[in-house]
Formats: structure tokens, sequence, C-alpha cells
């Protein structure tokens, strides 16, 4: 049991320093740390298409979700550096193919295979996604939504707003 610390002088709790970036909450102990805006640097881009695509910014709905995934170290390297096994392969695959049209062949249905992969000059900042076949997401969300998305109104006041 222990009664007391010795040489408490010198051992007060080091204060962080808290910055926000549209709506997400960073902490940093580290004095000598550059601030958020430039840590995050180019990775901002691609951060404002995910979280301020429009007006209404982005909500955070509480809750956790945990998955154990039996994979090699390199699944999980690169889903930490984009997001390109997620729904597809992952953790809504089975939401997805239950939602599916009845009419829809699976044979049609050929998860993306053509993707970019972005990695910060520094910071380790990196983000991935995937580019034209769009059958996916339309077999998700069906053509009404897949075209607002991709086409219609949404698609211009996202490349109005983020340039």
């Amino acid at each position: 049991r222990i009664l007391r610390v010795p040489e408490q002088e010198g051992m007060e709790p080091a204060e962080g320093r808290v910055e926000t970036y549209k709506g997400l909450i960073f902490a940093n102990w580290d004095e000598n740390a550059v601030d958020l805006d430039t840590y995050l640097g180019e990775a901002k881009f691609y951060m404002d298409h995910m979280l301020d695509r429009t007006e209404a910014g982005t909500e955070a709905i509480p809750g956790v979700q945990k998955w154990v995934i039996p994979c090699n170290w390199k699944f999980a390297a690169e889903q930490f550096c984009s997001d390109m096994y997620h729904a597809g392969t992952t953790s809504h695959l089975s939401g997805i193919l239950a939602g599916l049209p009845e009419d829809l062949e699976m044979a049609d249905l050929a998860p993306p295979t053509v993707g970019k992969q972005y990695r910060a000059s520094w910071g380790g900042h990196g983000s991935g996604f995937y580019v034209g076949d769009p059958i996916l997401m339309l077999a998700i969300m069906g053509p009404k939504v897949t075209s607002y998305w991709t086409e219609g109104p949404a698609s211009e006041k996202a490349a109005e707003r983020l340039g």
C-alpha cells in the first residue's frame, strides 16, 4: 500500500493544449509540438471532404462498435490510412448484401477495384478512396440517391464549397 509519493514537487500533471478542427477535438501534451493547423497540413483537404461537405457539418453519434478480425498486420496498417476495406469487405458487408434489391444478380455486384491512396509529405497522414465504378454505391443507395450525391445538387454544392 502506498502511503505517499516522495518528492512530489515538479510532479504536477502536464497541461495539454486543446485545439479543434471541424468539430474534432485534439489534445497534445508536447510543449514543443507545432499547432494543430500546421500538423494537419495537407490532410485538411481530405478531412474537409469527409467532415465539411455541406453547411450542416458533421454530427457525432455516440456509442462504440468493436470488431476482432483475424488478419495480418498489413490489413490494419492500410485500413488506418484509408477506408478501402471497410464497407465492402468487412464490417458492413452483411448489411449491404441484405439490403440489395431482390432483382440484382450477385455476379453484377463486383466491389470497386480502382482507387487512389494519398500520403502527406510528413506527419503520417494518409487516406484512400475508390473512384470510378459506381455499381456498389448504386446497389446500396439506388439510382436516385447515387445520382444526387455524384451528379446532382449535393455534388454541385460540395464542389462549390470545397473547390
